[in-house]
């Protein structure tokens, strides 16, 4: 609901219209709105009241900064395998992932996307890198489906996508390293303009 947008950010999360709507009792609530606040979608008050994280250029350059570093290390330790047998996998994920209309069906787009970028480094062969990654991926989803809403931002998203299997067909990892930071440079290029616009 959060990274749909059906709780935008700022927006205080109440516990019993939220159990309502999901037809749950109040202790699960409470216990995934703990849950999303460890993991930073959520901001909790001394006084217990919940609110969905704000959107911020700043909390965005840490996101990005982070994952560059993390996410470069997790495909080096990856890349044996990889370039090994992953490729299959990718050029079947990226196969959905490029029929996908994300203005069409954005869930769908956005479940292949995330897919696509994980498999990369699914074999680092570090468990608390993989989950790092893949929690700070996580977080930055409000951040990609922003930068969707652009419609050239759409168009070279899918040829950075091509890219980079071009990169990974041809075996050379540090063409796959560069066209990976650039992928994302892009996204968070377009959104800070955005947020910075919306700041100002």
């Amino acid at each position: 609901m959060i990274l749909a947008g059906e709780l935008p950010a700022g927006e205080r999360l109440d516990q019993i219209r939220l159990a309502e709507q999901l037809d749950v009792s109040r202790h699960p609530v409470r216990q995934a709105i703990e849950r999303l606040a460890e993991r930073g979608f959520v901001q909790i008050s001394p006084h217990r009241s919940a609110v969905v994280t704000a959107h911020s250029v700043a909390d965005l350059v840490e996101l990005y900064s982070l994952r560059e570093k993390l996410e470069d290390m997790a495909l080096r330790a990856s890349w044996p395998a990889l370039a090994a047998g992953g490729i299959e996998d990718l050029e079947a994920i990226h196969a959905r992932l490029a029929g996908r209309d994300p203005q069409a069906d954005i869930e769908s787009y956005m479940h292949d996307n995330r897919a696509f970028h994980l498999r990369f480094y699914r074999d680092c062969g570090n468990r608390h890198l993989s989950r790092t990654i893949t929690t700070l991926f996580d977080l930055s989803e409000r951040y990609q489906r922003t930068a969707l809403n652009i419609q050239p931002r759409r168009d070279q998203s899918r040829k950075e996508h091509a890219d980079m299997m071009d990169a990974l067909r041809a075996r050379d990892l540090e063409l796959l390293s560069e066209r990976m930071k650039a992928h994302n440079r892009g996204t968070q290029q377009q959104v800070c303009a955005l947020l910075a616009a919306a700041e100002s």
